[in-house]
Formats: C-alpha cells, sequence, structure tokens
C-alpha cells in the first residue's frame, strides 16, 4: 500500500461525515451516538481463510459484508441499526485499488440500511482480519428467551442459498474465480455462465448478503434471532435459552431452485445446506400468532415440551436431529 496511516484515515473521515444531530464521529478518541432508547451493541469478526476466501471474495464483498453481518445481529433484537465501527488489518501488499474497494463496500451497505461509520482502527497484520462493531436502539430489545410449548417457529425466506454459493464458489475454476470477484450488483450476472437457474442469488447470498429488517413483524415476535451458523444449531441455541424443544416440519420448508440445482451438481442432499448451512441471515422467529403468514412469515414447525430438536417427516415420522452447523472450535 502506497498511501501511509495519516493519509488514509484523513480519506476515510472525509468520506464518511457523521451529521452533527446525531453525534461526533470520526476524528476524537471515540465517538458519540445520540441514542434515544435502550442501545443494542454487538460485533463480528471476519478472518482471511478462516470465514472468506480472497481467490473468490473481492474487497468490496467483504466491506459489505461485514457491514450486513453486524446489522443482522441489530435486526435480530428489533433494533434500528445507528453507527459502525470498522476495525482492519491487512498485509503491506495490499494495494490502494483493493482499500479503496473494501470502502466502496462497507458505504454502500451503509447506504443500504441508513446507518453511518463512526470510527475504527488500522494495522499491518499477515492476513487480511475485519472487525465490525455495530450500534443499535430501539424501545423493546426481542431476545432468544421468551419461547412457550405451543408457540410457532417461523423462518423470513429460503435458506441453505449461503452454503450452496460457497461450496460452488469452491468448485469453480480460476477464470470463473476471478470473473465472480469483479461483480458488484449479482442481479444483474447471467445464469447462462455458470449454466445453474438462479445462481446469482446464491452467489449473491454468500458474498454479499442482506440483513432482514424485521419492522413488519417485530411486534408479534416473542423470541427471534438471526440464522447465522445454520437452522439447527441456531434453533438448539434458543431452545436451550428457554428450555424447550422444536418440531420442524420438512414438508413445509422452502427449496430454492437453485439450491436444489447446486446439490445436484455436486452430488448432495439440498437438506444439508438448509438445515446446517450457515451464513443466509434471514431470522428465526418465534410467535404465538396464527397469522403471522400475513406478515410474510414461513411456518416451519412448533415449539414442544421434549427437549431436543425433531425432524417431521412424511414418510420417515419424527428423527431427532443433532445440532449442526458452523462452529469456530
Amino acid at each position: 500500500m502506497k498511501k501511509d496511516e495519516i493519509r488514509l484515515v484523513k480519506e476515510i473521515r472525509e468520506r464518511f461525515l457523521l451529521p452533527e444531530s446525531l453525534g461526533i464521529g470520526i476524528g476524537d478518541d471515540a465517538a458519540v451516538l445520540d441514542i434515544k432508547g435502550p442501545a443494542i451493541l454487538t460485533t463480528d469478526l471476519m478472518i482471511e481463510d478462516v470465514h472468506f476466501d480472497l481467490s473468490y471474495t473481492s474487497f468490496y464483498h467483504l466491506g459489505f459484508k461485514i457491514v450486513s453481518v453486524n446489522v443482522s445481529d441489530i435486526y435480530a433484537m428489533g433494533g434500528d441499526f445507528k453507527g459502525f465501527l470498522f476495525s482492519i488489518g491487512v498485509p503491506e501488499t495490499t494495494s490502494d485499488e483493493d482499500f479503496k474497494d473494501l470502502f466502496d463496500g462497507i458505504q454502500a451497505a451503509l447506504k443500504q440500511y441508513e446507518g453511518f461509520l463512526i470510527g475504527g482502527d488500522l494495522s499491518r497484520s499477515q492476513k487480511v482480519v475485519l472487525s465490525g462493531f455495530a450500534v443499535g436502539e430501539t424501545e423493546k430489545p426481542i431476545l432468544r428467551k421468551g419461547a412457550k410449548v405451543g408457540d410457532l417457529i417461523f423462518i423470513t425466506s429460503y435458506l441453505g442459498l449461503s452454503s450452496a454459493g460457497l461450496n460452488l464458489l469452491k468448485k469453480l475454476s480460476e477464470d470463473n474465480k476471478r470473473i465472480i470477484k469483479s461483480i458488484r450488483d449479482f442481479k444483474k450476472f447471467p445464469d447462462k455462465i455458470l449454466n445453474i437457474e438462479g445462481v446469482n442469488e446464491v452467489l449473491d447470498r454468500h458474498l454479499m448478503p442482506l440483513a432482514r429488517k424485521p419492522n413488519k413483524f417485530k411486534h408479534i415476535a416473542k423470541a427471534m434471532m438471526d440464522i447465522s451458523d445454520g437452522l439447527l444449531i441456531d434453533l438448539h441455541r434458543l431452545c436451550e435459552e428457554n428450555n424447550v424443544g422444536a418440531e420442524i416440519y420438512v414438508e413445509k420448508i422452502p427449496i430454492h431452485p437453485a439450491v436444489i440445482k447446486v446439490a445436484e451438481d455436486l452430488n448432495v442432499d439440498p437438506m444439508n445446506f438448509i438445515f446446517s448451512g450457515g451464513e443466509d441471515y434471514e431470522l428465526l422467529i418465534i410467535s404465538d400468532r396464527q397469522d403471522a403468514q400475513e406478515f410474510d412469515l414461513i411456518p416451519i414447525g412448533r415449539i414442544i415440551e421434549e427437549k431436543g430438536i425433531y425432524l417431521i417427516d412424511p414418510q420417515k415420522g419424527k428423527i431427532p436431529a443433532k445440532p449442526e452447523g458452523w462452529q469456530h472450535f
């Protein structure tokens, strides 16, 4: 990188201005935010070769994703996103262009979520390390705890797209990986390049996921969390908090056509992507409302007294499910 830290910070500060009405942004030892309700604080870490692979992930994708994964936690608590602190460690060999792409991605995500970059830190490191810290506010946080026996389990959309996208990306040729890295808007990515209908959606979900804003339905949620590590393991965590179990009705889970196609190409069961694949960042909602579908929620199961997670399959009956999914250790 040709630019020194002083110049980089100056450029970032000039680019990401915080309106005076919201507080004090980049430039002091700490940021100041005017928060009206209870503050929601969350942080997420992304490390090269653990959370992402630079052979098919661009710095623009990384910038967008580090914001999204943090905002998802704010939304999962029923909050409104306000500010973002971002720290990065990069090798000296990182180019000025990559650094610019990174902050282009951050800026695009902040625009999407109507939030502001309010500070952070820079350092040299052997590999790329990204750390995000998001601040939100809410009148009343929605916790994982709050589910009762008989409550219904809902999701916000298709699952398994991110996992399908990841497994597809790993199998691509080096030429196709370079093409993927050049894409900023996967809605314009033609299916014919990889000959998979809907491939743009699985790539988009993995590389540039969108956090699901819960404003339309959060008032009916008794408990809620985002699906970041996989449906089974995240539902298990929610059930553990409430000392209950859950039944999932397999036939009610929607399967995206592209997930089916990728699974066929890789000779795997698409339900593996759906149940155990992480990084979808859809929301898992527990409610006792029978009309929750009117809020565009998808019913997939119910809370039961018996501990554990059980799959209810029309052909196979009731099957105990292991809480499989992404774990760092």
